[in-house]
């Protein structure tokens, strides 16, 4: 493997979780509160392309005997359900998955009256395997 630590290049690979291999590499990050210090190297998880739903569904219908459209449809289904669902305020629970959730930041007040929707600074989905 060709690089050097240094640049910020070395690939290694993490096995987590039965056999789940994911490839990270090392990125040189500078404190931003402090930019005279010496960059700290930290891992990064390291894409290896993505996944459509259509493939999903083709992956899915060769393991199973329901077929690759019926599939696709229940998995339509599940992208409109899930924000659904989410903006009731619920936890979505996906099985061995894991768990779909709403977060979010906002401004602190002074007193419990003054909380508004107002303070609300930004909603976060929340992701928890399993």
């Amino acid at each position: 493997m060709s690089g050097s630590p240094s640049a910020g290049i070395l690939l290694l690979t993490l096995l987590i979780l039965n056999e789940m291999s994911i490839k990270v590499k090392a990125m040189a990050r500078k404190n931003p509160q402090d930019l005279a210090a010496a960059p700290k190297f930290y891992a990064q998880a390291v894409s290896q392309g993505e996944v459509t739903l259509d493939q999903i569904s083709a992956y899915i219908a060769q393991m199973s005997t329901v077929s690759k459209t019926d599939v696709y449809a229940v998995l339509m289904g599940l992208t409109e359900v899930i924000p659904q669902q989410l903006e009731d305020g619920k936890i979505v629970r996906v099985g061995n998955l894991g768990s779909f959730s709403v977060s979010l930041s906002s401004t602190p007040s002074d007193t419990i009256e003054a909380v508004t929707a107002s303070n609300v600074e930004q909603l976060k989905l929340s992701f928890r395997p399993s």
